[in-house]
């Protein structure tokens, strides 16, 4: 083979090399942009409502019966806030107290007990011999459930959990599904990490404290974040064990107020009776959506970072 020929295959092979590098480059280019658009239009789905909701809370109840709920302002007014803030004030600033309190103490007890039952199930035979039966009981606990009615007979009168603070948090004492987010997190400590420890003269409580919980503090963090949220939107436990109006959460007196305002509004007395007083029903629900909503959109961007992490760690390891 002569020069000629070796320099035109070597520049044949570059040519051919860099070919496949663009067409390489323009493919991840055509991904990257149609990823984008799919991320642009999830977030469009996700933020449209929200918008229409706050919009709408600051409408006027007559443009949103006339014409229906919009899309940009129209008519700003509070007095849908004020209608709803004024009406059972009282009642409302308990309910946001009972709401704080059970989402504290409902958090660290239930994150309390689902950590503690995590590392128990993510021990090998050797040192917890029923670890995977562990797992196997919370898994079947949660799909063959015995049903409402059941569990309303034994957490009324066998557990004391009616009408009291307990009863909004301890029902939910542990959640499978944080359970084996933090149980994959547990399983990824290095083993040698812990063997190391207990050579040392640390004792399982130490393992546990100072090498296990530290560095699962990501998968912690999300469960926390999703405990709290659950206790925050939850109306399940008011509705079945909660009848004493002073311990009613947040959920449940918007709820009432809401039943109050659709019972005036349905009754043909009622309705000629208050012919001249307008009921703020379409606002007012979306202003009790944005008193809802406000406490958690201020405090996700905070904790975001760990809630991405976490979901990412829960679905990679165990």
């Amino acid at each position: 083979m002569s020069c000629f020929d070796a320099f035109y295959s070597c520049s044949e092979t570059k040519r051919y090399g860099w070919e496949e590098k663009m067409k390489q480059s323009h493919s991840l280019h055509r991904e990257n942009i149609a990823a984008c658009i799919l991320v642009g239009i999830a977030a469009f789905l996700c933020f449209f409502p929200l918008w229409v909701i706050v919009v709408n809370s600051f409408n006027s109840e007559t443009n949103v019966t006339l014409n229906g709920f919009s899309i940009f302002p129209k008519v700003l007014t509070l007095d849908s806030f004020k209608y709803v803030l004024n009406n059972k004030k009282t009642l409302l600033l308990r309910a946001f107290g009972v709401s704080t309190v059970t989402v504290v103490a409902g958090t660290i007890f239930t994150t309390f007990v689902t950590i503690c039952y995590a590392y128990t199930a993510a021990q090998d035979k050797q040192t917890v011999p029923f670890a995977n039966t562990l797992s196997f009981i919370a898994w079947f606990a949660t799909v063959f459930s015995g049903g409402v009615i059941p569990w309303y007979i034994l957490t009324t009168q066998y557990y004391g959990l009616k009408n009291n603070l307990f009863a909004l948090f301890v029902p939910y004492a542990i959640n499978v599904f944080n359970m084996y987010i933090v149980r994959s997190s547990f399983r990824s400590t290095p083993r040698a990490l812990i063997e190391s420890a207990k050579l040392d003269g640390a004792s399982e409580l130490r393992v546990f404290l100072s090498i296990a919980i530290p560095l699962s503090k990501v998968s912690i963090v999300t469960i926390i974040m999703f405990t709290a949220l659950t206790y925050w939107n939850d109306f399940f436990l008011s509705l079945y064990l909660i009848t004493d109006s002073a311990l009613f959460p947040v959920q449940k007196i918007l709820y009432s107020m809401m039943s109050n305002i659709t019972f005036l509004l349905s009754g043909s007395e009622a309705t000629s009776a208050m012919a001249d007083i307008e009921l703020p029903a379409n606002t007012a629900r979306m202003v009790m959506t944005v008193l809802t909503v406000i406490p958690i959109a201020f405090v996700f961007p905070f904790v975001q970072k760990y809630f991405v992490k976490g979901i990412t760690i829960g679905a990679i390891k165990g």
